[in-house]
């Protein structure tokens, strides 16, 4: 008598309780990726636009960033290169002169007499995100 090949009927039940097991977990996997997709989508949104709104202050001529940042007063205060209020999202632009060599010694950059170096920072408030460069002459 020859042996029968194939799967019985104890290895095909153990094969679909296993896969009933492992598919609850992917499945859920799935439907919380699902959920997140919105907001992450948001996000890179944000990111982009802050992003980009650096790239152009940072594009802008250097005596233009240094008159405007003289305008704004302090790395606090938004300057003119700032999104209009209503914009979505509303990107503030902050400049300030950058005491790059701490000429003065008092360990704060943003209290130097450095003519050549801006500091330039596009953030968006809530949620907070932010990003920062230099530009130079």
């Amino acid at each position: 008598m020859q042996r029968q090949r194939g799967f019985g009927y104890v290895e095909a039940l153990v094969a679909v309780l296993l896969l009933a097991i492992a598919i609850v977990p992917a499945i859920e996997a799935l439907s919380n990726a699902q959920r997140g997709a919105p907001t992450a989508d948001r996000d890179d949104d944000l990111w982009q636009a802050v992003a980009n709104k650096l790239a152009e202050a940072a594009g802008a001529r250097f005596d233009d960033l240094d008159a405007a940042a003289t305008l704004a007063g302090s790395a606090t205060a938004p300057s003119l290169l700032s999104d209009p209020t209503g914009s979505t999202p509303q990107v503030l632009v902050y400049l300030s002169r950058y005491d790059g060599d701490n000429a003065d010694g008092d360990n704060n950059p943003f209290t130097g007499t450095d003519v050549d170096l801006i500091w330039v920072r596009a953030a968006i408030a809530d949620p907070p995100i932010d990003m920062t460069t230099l530009v130079t002459r």
